[in-house]
């Protein structure tokens, strides 16, 4: 299983209208600082390699009133502060819009994050990261570990993958999305980011076979 080429991140990402109700997102200092704290562990483990210029992956966590997530097109990996981040306040999934506070756009999979959101109170964080490893040895991880794959290789950012991979993520905590990378969710940023590295990890020892 590859990776599809159009869900590399290049160039302009996000396929809805964003709308800027405010300048900084709300400050929620200890999930914003453990956020950051994921962030790097992406970077640092490869799971949100550098492609074109920037990471390709996108963290977020639930709010009172939506989600705060890395922004479209950002480095995980150096200066990332509390006003980084955006948080999506409102959406109207008919017209694909997104309001937000802060001053750039969200990652190009805000319409994912959402859908998870929607479908599982349960959880409180979203972790989605490009990882060759897991989608190369997909098979043999999906034996070993309770997890979810998506039916096909979909481009990312429409409608379409937001709505579909959020189903078939069902009930799980892992999902791989084919020709993409993986999702991870937990109750808490610590569960998934835990689960993305852990998976992440035996993907990398499969490969030293």
């Amino acid at each position: 299983m590859a990776m599809m080429e159009g869900n590399r991140e290049c160039g302009i990402r996000h396929k809805f209208v964003v709308k800027h109700r405010d300048r900084l997102p709300n400050v929620y200092p200890e999930a914003m600082d453990r956020l950051i704290h994921w962030c790097s562990i992406f970077d640092a483990e490869g799971m949100a390699p550098v492609e074109g210029g920037a990471s390709a992956g996108n963290l977020s966590f639930r709010t009172p009133p939506g989600f705060i997530i890395t922004p479209t097109r950002s480095r995980l990996k150096t200066g990332l502060d509390w006003k980084t981040f955006v948080e999506v306040v409102r959406t109207e999934w008919h017209d694909y819009v997104i309001h937000v506070l802060g001053t750039q756009a969200p990652s190009s999979d805000s319409f994912l994050h959402e859908r998870i959101y929607a479908a599982r109170s349960d959880v409180m964080a979203v972790f989605h990261g490009h990882d060759e490893l897991v989608l190369r040895h997909a098979d043999q991880l999906a034996r070993e570990f309770r997890m979810a794959l998506t039916a096909e290789a979909r481009l990312f950012g429409t409608k379409d993958d937001a709505a579909d991979t959020a189903v078939e993520l069902g009930s799980h905590t892992y999902i791989i999305r084919k020709g993409h990378g993986f999702v991870a969710v937990g109750r808490t940023l610590d569960q998934a980011g835990e689960l993305a590295v852990k998976i992440h990890r035996r993907a990398a020892e499969l490969a030293r076979r």
